[in-house]
């Protein structure tokens, strides 16, 4: 059997976007019968939050929502572990910028909101300063794009 495709949610501190894209995207795949494809996991770009679990509120959005990020343990990411990875998905065009900066190629990385058919790719705002709507946003935006984002790994897998 093909190695699944190992796929990596960036964003800044591991605690609220990635790991709930990681959850949203990972529930969808499972749904589709997709999951033996995919390694998925996420990390940020900052340490500050090493070793610690999910921002409350993303754990509890996750809940309302049907998933768990009981498990998470935010990790960063960094130029030694980059070549753990196949693709990122970045959620902000920050996250893009840093990990191209630490040496991931640029046709590796993806936006997160790349399949809303905008012009230019909107973020996915980070929620962390502002109140619980902000999760509920974030995961709106999370779910609305989960099948583009499956059906870009697929071909991704395809041609590497």
């Amino acid at each position: 059997m093909n190695q699944p495709l190992r796929v990596l949610f960036v964003c800044l501190g591991n605690i609220c976007r990635s790991p709930l894209a990681e959850v949203v995207v990972k529930s969808v795949a499972e749904e589709q019968g997709l999951s033996q494809m995919f390694h998925f996991e996420s990390a940020g770009t900052g340490d500050w939050h090493v070793g610690k679990g999910a921002d409350p509120r993303s754990a509890s959005k996750a809940v309302e929502k049907g998933l768990s990020l009981e498990k998470h343990q935010a990790q960063q990411i960094t130029p030694r572990n980059i070549h753990d990875w196949d693709v990122f998905v970045a959620m902000d065009s920050d996250n893009q910028y840093n990990l191209i900066a630490m040496g991931v190629k640029p046709e590796q990385v993806i936006m997160m909101r790349a399949f809303e058919g905008m012009e230019q790719t909107p973020d996915v705002p980070d929620p962390y300063y502002g109140g619980a709507g902000g999760f509920e946003d974030a995961y709106q935006m999370l779910i609305l794009n989960a099948q583009g984002l499956l059906q870009c790994l697929q071909n991704f897998k395809q041609q590497h």
